[in-house]
């Protein structure tokens, strides 16, 4: 008889509910799509109903696939995207779409706090560096742009915290991970910060008390269990945001444990036992789901996008294609240097504006040398911020998961330029944030004690050794990819 766990993780484009076992397996999974609206003015809006229906509907399909498994469910766990921000009345209807996370439209906002108190303000008190897309700035741009539904907000949910309440009927509950990646908390006393509160001029009892992502945060109700097919009672834990969930679905549970997800953007994470406070601000933090530390996170905006990118721009008609290009050509990529900024850049260096570039051409270039320099390059960009990180503590090794895991020649090439171990992780690149959720559920039920103890059942495949030339092999490339952001800044924040 199975221990069963049932995970809800709500992404961008659809909700994933998982049914996991007590060792952390995935026994099936099911996901239904909702749409995303795009508005004018850089608009970006989700309907929080469509995420308790594509709930539902998902219960409809794991029901009719193994209704002995479901019938098994001992807690739920629950995951969403972050920096979201959705005002709900005191009779718990959603007053508006929510503003997900690439809603841009409070720059002004963003602007003009970072005018008047300056950017290391935030970032001294958050962690983070002020944007639009914070939670912090949305609930500002509601209160000045439309002060009749600010006005009306009894909370403001994440996409999670919706979920929560839709399941056990709890409005006044979001996790630690969600508040301080929103730019909401103080790292140092984990609490909402009051004085940053009263400076921008928000209400900071509009806001859900903070818990840890492992406590329970109530009871699946009658009329939730009956939606979804399940007995009423089971307990629902707090959950936490993707970022934060994905860190325990790659092993990621214990201070010096760090790792790399490797898609469409990736990014280098692990926790630390206190905040890593850069004075470039070239790091940001998500609180771990359990509470005893603080996640640091460096992302590479355009990884797995820059290969997409270039193979479809040389027509390559295969990854497998790519690759074998690739590898023709000697490392360094017979000077030829990428830049891959193709969507501005976020670590270690900040800035939307920053621009993807090809460095070095000659005649001699042919095709191959630029998939080599696109690999090369965004393995330059993870070796900064691998670096950024080894300024606090050594790193020898790294976890390694996502889609851009697949190939050989990268990882290879990855293990070279960062000078680091990478650990295979057995763990589908899109289940790590559904096996966090369920093990911050599992803890919750006292099915594990701890997510340390949670995490020694996610394995590893495989190992990547780094050359042992892998200095003279990349040294020189490595030297002139560090040039060229410093040399073209001006020329990237020149625009018509």
């Amino acid at each position: 008889m199975h221990t069963i766990l049932l995970a809800f993780d709500i992404g961008t484009s659809g909700l994933k509910a998982s049914l996991v076992d007590e060792n952390l397996n995935i026994l099936r999974n099911v996901t239904t799509t909702y749409p995303t609206h795009h508005l004018p003015g850089g608009g970006c809006e989700q309907d929080a109903a469509d995420w308790w229906m594509s709930a539902v509907r998902a219960m409809m399909m794991l029901r009719e696939l193994v209704p002995e498994y479901v019938k098994q469910v001992q807690a739920v766990g629950v995951s969403g995207h972050m920096l979201g921000c959705l005002p709900m009345d005191r009779d718990g209807q959603a007053l508006r779409p929510a503003m997900i996370h690439a809603d841009t439209r409070a720059l002004k906002q963003s602007n003009r706090l970072r005018a008047e108190f300056g950017r290391e303000y935030f970032y001294n008190i958050t962690g983070n560096v002020l944007s639009p897309t914070t939670t912090l700035c949305k609930a500002l741009w509601l209160k000045e742009e439309q002060p009749e539904i600010y006005a009306k907000t009894e909370r403001f949910l994440q996409a999670k915290d919706y979920l929560v309440y839709r399941l056990c009927g709890n409005m006044d509950s979001t996790d630690l991970s969600d508040a301080s990646h929103g730019m909401l908390m103080n790292l140092e006393t984990r609490e909402y910060d009051r004085e940053m509160f009263r400076n921008v001029g928000l209400d900071m009892e509009k806001f859900p008390q903070l818990h840890t992502g492992c406590e329970i945060a109530g009871r699946l109700t009658e009329e939730a269990a009956c939606h979804l097919g399940l007995r009423a009672g089971i307990p629902v834990s707090v959950g936490g945001g993707d970022g934060a969930c994905a860190n325990i679905g790659a092993g990621a549970a214990e201070p010096g444990t760090f790792y790399l997800s490797l898609g469409t953007t990736a990014w280098i994470a692990g926790p630390m036992e206190k905040p890593f406070i850069d004075p470039q601000s070239r790091v940001f933090h998500i609180y771990t789901l359990d509470g005893h530390g603080c996640n640091v996170f460096g992302t590479a905006q355009c990884a797995g996008r820059s290969i997409s990118w270039a193979q479809e721009l040389f027509e390559i008609t295969s990854l497998r294609s790519f690759d074998s290009l690739a590898e023709q050509v000697e490392p360094g990529a017979g000077g030829l240097i990428y830049l891959p900024y193709l969507e501005g850049e976020r670590s270690p260096v900040f800035d939307a504006l920053a621009q993807g570039v090809f460095f070095g051409m000659n005649s001699m270039h042919k095709r191959e040398h630029f998939t080599r320099a696109v690999l090369e390059g965004v393995a330059c960009g993870l070796s900064q911020i691998l670096d950024t990180f080894r300024e606090r503590e050594q790193i020898d090794t790294l976890r390694i998961i996502g889609g851009g895991a697949k190939s050989r020649l990268w990882k290879q090439i990855i293990a070279d330029v960062c000078n680091v171990k990478l650990l295979e992780v057995s763990t589908f690149s899109d289940s790590a944030t559904s096996l966090g959720a369920a093990a911050a559920a599992g803890v919750g039920i006292g099915l594990f004690k701890s997510l340390p103890e949670a995490v020694r059942h996610i394995s590893l495949s495989g190992t990547v050794e780094p050359s042992e030339n892998a200095e003279e092999l990349y040294g020189l490339t490595k030297k002139r990819y560090a040039m060229l952001y410093p040399a073209l800044k001006e020329a990237f924040h020149t625009r018509a």
